[in-house]
């Protein structure tokens, strides 16, 4: 890989890796959180998500492949919602 895309894998699996603790993070109830609380969890996650698909959506554009960079494998679909 080159440093280009070195770095394009590691900024994008950092945020994947965000995107997914959003998620568990909305996921897990507790009489604790307030309703101000959880809402603001969902709404993190689902930026989260936002982010993620469009980033590995947009890569198809450049012509960018998990064989080159292995986190535009990840499905934002079926992992984040």
């Amino acid at each position: 890989m080159t440093s280009q895309q070195d770095y394009i894998q590691e900024v994008l699996q950092t945020i994947i890796d965000s995107a997914l603790e959003a998620k568990r993070s909305s996921r897990t109830r507790n009489e604790t959180k307030t309703a101000e609380q959880q809402a603001f969890e969902d709404g993190r996650a689902l930026a989260f998500y936002e982010v993620v698909s469009t980033l590995v959506n947009q890569a198809k554009v450049f012509d960018l492949s998990p064989a080159v960079i292995p986190a535009l494998a990840f499905d934002a679909d079926k992992e984040l919602l």
